[in-house]
């Protein structure tokens, strides 16, 4: 099922490629959004290719970048690290249409049933997949995430915790850095784009929605770069209780409680 519409419009694919091996079993799709980060996305691709887990796709959908040579870099990457992965994909979007657009775009552009999202100025350790891969094969969870890292303009750890329902309604704490069933992402509609951002936790929600309960591995995997460009810093900071608003009317809980309240 597809959760893009007849009229979205299609990407670009300026580089594919595919190994003509049979799609491995334990296959993951690691999907890459990109928005003028040349000068960060080489790290983030090659974390990825860093990972222990061995049977690995990548998915980059650039924003329609303009400000830099991100698809020249992306595309040279690629064109060097075809051996490691059983494919490679770099698609263009014409015109930009926000994060939420473009991982959707991923996913449907995903072979693998399990897919993990990762924005281009964040990194992972080396373990990071193979570790949520296990969690995921082992429990009956949509999606599984872990602890962050902090790093950039500021440093520590982040806030994951065991999923808990009512306390996602009062903020959000779980990042999109996540191992994801495309079938829960099915479930729920896929992202959806949010005027000034919380795109994010509007996803989360909508598994609350749908009764869907994600996994919590305890371990610091996943690196967030914390840095003054970034949607978060910008925009959402700015229209934050504007953006309770959409969420508590975008997910009204059935006892009153407010999301972001």
């Amino acid at each position: 099922m597809s959760v893009l519409k007849p009229w979205d419009p299609a990407p670009e694919a300026v580089f594919t490629h595919k190994k003509k091996a049979r799609k491995p079993r334990h296959l993951i799709t690691v999907c890459v959004t990109n928005f003028n980060y040349a000068a960060l996305i080489g790290d983030c691709l090659d974390s990825i290719a860093a990972q222990t887990h061995s049977d690995l796709e990548i998915v980059v959908v650039d924003d329609c970048s303009t400000k830099d040579d991100s698809v020249q870099v992306i595309t040279d990457w690629m064109a060097a690290h075809t051996t490691r992965f059983y494919s490679l994909q770099c698609l263009v979007n014409r015109r930009n249409q926000g994060p939420s657009f473009a991982r959707n775009m991923a996913f449907e552009h995903a072979s693998s049933e399990l897919v993990f999202i990762i924005d281009a100025d964040n990194l992972l350790y080396p373990t990071a997949l193979e570790k949520l891969y296990a969690a995921l094969a082992d429990g009956p969870f949509p999606a599984v995430y872990s602890q962050l890292e902090e790093f950039g303009d500021r440093q520590g750890v982040g806030h994951a915790d065991i999923w808990d329902a009512e306390r996602m309604r009062r903020n959000n704490y779980v990042d999109v850095m996540a191992l994801i069933r495309k079938a829960a992402w099915e479930q729920v509609g896929g992202f959806s784009h949010i005027e000034k951002g919380w795109e994010d936790y509007d996803f989360w929600l909508k598994f609350i929605d749908h009764g869907l309960e994600p996994g919590y591995l305890p371990e610091i995997l996943c690196r967030y770069r914390v840095h003054d460009q970034s949607r978060t810093a910008t925009d959402a900071l700015a229209a934050h209780y504007d953006l309770e608003l959409v969420m508590e009317f975008r997910h009204p809980a059935a006892d009153g409680a407010a999301p972001g309240g």
